[in-house]
C-alpha cells in the first residue's frame, strides 16, 4: 500500500510539476543530503542546473534579511538553500555544487552528532532522524571551512531534540548551550537557529521565547506557503532533497502567499 501511494504521488507530481512555474518571491529550500543512500554528487548538480533555468539563486543571508524586513521582490523568482543535521556529504558532495553557482547556504548542525562516538551516531541515525542507511557527520575542520568560505553555520539543538517541551533546564541545554558551543568552536557569533522536525507542533511557546531572545534568524518548515510564522518571528522553509526531480521541486515553488 505504501509503495502504491508513493507511485501515485510521483505520477501526480510528474504531471503537475511539468505544468508548474515557480512563483515570484523568495523560496528557501531545506534539505539534509542528496539521498538516503549513497548517490553521486552529479545528481544534485544537475538539479541545480535545471532549476537555474527558471529561478535565480541567492545567498541565505540575503534571503533572510529580505523576508524579515518584508521586502519581497514582485518580479523575481529567488531561491536560497539550507541543510539540516550536519551530514558529511553536505561538505563532500553538496558544497562543490553550491560553489559552482556561487551559492552561500546555511548548515544547521547538532554538535553532539558531530562529536558523537559510534554508538551515539548509530542511535542518532536510526532513532532520531530515522535513516535507513549510514551517514557520517561532518567534522569541525569541514564545518569551519564552510564558515570561512561564507556559508552560515546555525544551531539545530545539541541532540536534534523535539522542542515541544517546557522544561527550562532542558531547553537551555538544547538551545542556549548549543549556541554557546558553536560560538566556541567557530570563533564567531551564531545568529541562526532551526528547530528539529520543523512542524508548527514541534516547538513550544517556551522554546520559541528562548530562541527568539538569543537568535536573530529563526527557521521553521511546515508552513512554507507563508513567509513567516509565530507572530512573524520564524522564517519558513520548504523541504526537498538533492535527488528530487526538478519538476517536483518546481511544483512546490509555485505557491507563496
Amino acid at each position: 500500500m505504501f509503495t502504491l501511494r508513493k507511485n501515485i504521488r510521483k505520477i501526480y507530481l510528474d504531471i503537475l510539476g511539468r505544468l508548474s512555474s515557480p512563483k515570484d518571491g523568495i523560496h528557501i529550500l531545506n534539505g539534509h543530503f542528496i539521498a538516503q543512500h549513497s548517490e553521486n554528487s552529479a545528481t544534485f548538480f544537475n538539479l541545480l542546473v535545471k532549476l537555474s533555468d527558471s529561478v535565480t539563486f541567492i545567498n541565505i543571508q540575503e534571503a533572510a534579511e529580505l523576508i524579515l524586513n518584508q521586502k519581497i521582490p514582485q518580479k523575481e523568482k529567488l531561491v536560497a538553500f539550507t541543510f539540516d543535521d550536519g551530514f558529511q556529504e553536505c561538505y563532500t558532495k553538496i558544497k562543490p555544487s553550491l560553489d559552482h553557482f556561487g551559492i552561500k547556504a546555511a548548515f544547521f548542525i547538532n554538535p553532539n552528532f558531530i562529536d558523537g562516538d559510534n554508538a551515539y551516531i548509530d542511535n542518532f541515525l536510526k532513532n532520531v532522524v530515522f535513516l535507513n542507511g549510514y551517514k557520517k557527520p561532518m567534522d569541525w575542520i569541514q564545518i569551519n571551512t564552510l564558515k570561512n568560505e561564507g556559508h552560515v553555520i546555525g544551531a539545530h539543538t545539541m541532540d536534534h531534540l523535539r522542542l515541544n517541551i517546557s522544561e527550562n533546564e532542558q531547553l537551555d541545554y538544547q538551545i542556549r548551550q548549543c549556541k554557546n558551543y558553536l560560538e566556541q568552536k567557530l570563533g564567531e557569533e551564531c545568529q541562526y537557529f532551526a528547530y528539529p522536525y520543523g512542524r508548527l507542533a514541534d516547538i513550544s511557546a517556551e522554546a520559541i521565547s528562548m530562541s527568539t531572545e538569543i537568535f536573530r534568524y529563526n527557521f521553521t518548515q511546515s508552513n512554507y506557503r507563508k513567509y513567516l510564522s509565530f507572530d512573524n518571528k520564524f522564517i519558513n522553509r520548504r523541504h526537498f532533497e538533492g535527488n528530487w526531480p526538478v519538476d517536483h521541486v518546481k511544483f512546490f515553488l509555485k505557491t507563496k502567499s
